[in-house]
């Protein structure tokens, strides 16, 4: 009678375990820091709207914005925003908006 009373409460208490995550942990990231379709805002490196009428670059250097809200590069590259609001630089890689007037490049 003990040894069917002991597998009882056995087989109830296992059942109350909860079984611990097997895979990778996944981080939530509030839904207001991404844009739409880019990268959450902490990655990558930020072409930042300065106020003034240009762009402040990864490397620390300041650009002047024209009408178009393009720039020319120092080594004479000129960035016009495309279609979707976002740039293509000359290596290829594509920034998209920050929604702030500036961009998150990967």
């Amino acid at each position: 009678m003990r040894l069917w009373l002991m597998l009882a409460l056995s087989a109830a208490l296992v059942g109350c375990v909860a079984p611990s995550p097997g895979g990778p942990v996944t981080q939530m990231v509030p839904a207001g820091s991404v844009p739409a379709g880019g990268a959450p805002a902490g990655s990558g490196r930020r072409i930042v709207y300065n106020g003034a009428g240009g762009f402040t670059l990864p490397d620390g250097s300041t650009v002047t914005a024209d009408a178009a809200g393009g720039f020319t590069l120092a080594n004479g590259s000129y960035i016009a925003p495309d279609r979707a609001g976002g740039l293509t630089l000359p290596n290829g890689a594509r920034c998209v908006s920050d929604g702030a007037r500036g961009y998150i490049c990967p």
